[in-house]
């Protein structure tokens, strides 16, 4: 049977290249994603549409790219012991992204924001839409550690960011427990 391309056949649709594509309604999910300088979405999340950010109902995914933005990996979270869950069993996060004010062009690059929330050392971090130092932003495999956090202050652990631009304007911090799991 030959499927016309003008006919409706929900809940598929034809996308780019002949590539069918499942219509989804915006209230039968709830996505949430971590997208890299591409916007290419490396951590996604997905939950029952009304399911709250710390409810503990997200399937949770890490998606690696090639050059090419084509996937080359997708690996999941693991869960209470030690085994990739495609189950719908985790939070995605409990916090809200943080505003950068600044940061050092220095050994020890420096983060300043204006205000730490729940932000603690050793939390494990992606920066996002920083203006002038660009080379900080999330490109998919740049996260960072937080360390030697002092008020609004801390310090991205091993990153020496003395040849990187000026740090200039915006951008923001985000972090959360998709970022602290370990994906396999």
């Amino acid at each position: 049977m030959v499927v016309s391309r003008q006919r409706a056949n929900r809940p598929f649709k034809f996308g780019e290249r002949d590539r069918r594509e499942l219509i989804v309604q915006d209230s039968e999910v709830a996505l949430r994603t971590i997208n890299d300088t591409s916007g290419n979405a490396i951590f996604l999340g997905r939950a029952i549409a009304g399911v709250t950010v710390s409810e503990p109902k997200w399937q949770l995914r890490k998606i690696q790219y090639d050059s090419l933005n084509s996937v080359t990996s997708l690996t999941w979270a693991e869960n209470d012991i030690s085994n990739a869950s495609t189950d719908y069993e985790f939070v995605w996060s409990t916090v809200s992204d943080l505003t950068i004010t600044n940061i050092t062009q220095a050994s020890d690059a420096a983060v300043t924001v204006s205000s730490a929330g729940t932000l603690a050392n050793g939390d494990l971090i992606v920066i996002q839409g920083v203006a002038g130092m660009t080379e900080v932003n999330f490109d998919g495999s740049n996260i960072y550690t937080v360390a030697s956090l002092v008020g609004t202050t801390f310090e991205l652990s091993g990153i020496d960011s003395t040849a990187f631009t000026a740090y200039s304007s915006a951008g923001t911090v985000v972090y959360g427990t998709v970022l602290q799991k370990t994906y396999s």
